[in-house]
């Protein structure tokens, strides 16, 4: 799954905690953090979300691209 790495990888270069991207998108950190691990995968609403919070858009974030540029 690349939306995992791809969670990590915007996160860690933002600089900012899991704690922080689970309260700004309405998620616990234990779900956050499952999500990085890929040990759960979020609902559509969260991968909006999250595409929404990095300003990436979703087909970078899902790893159909590897152009973060939202059309």
């Amino acid at each position: 799954m690349i939306l995992n790495k791809r969670l990590k990888e915007l996160r860690l270069r933002d600089g900012i905690t899991q704690k922080a991207v689970a309260d700004k998108i309405g998620v616990t950190s234990v779900s956050l953090q499952r999500f990085e691990y890929g040990t759960a995968r979020p609902k559509l609403e969260n991968i909006i979300a999250l595409a929404d919070f990095f300003n990436v858009s979703l087909d970078y974030l899902v790893g159909r691209s590897d152009n973060p540029a939202r059309l």
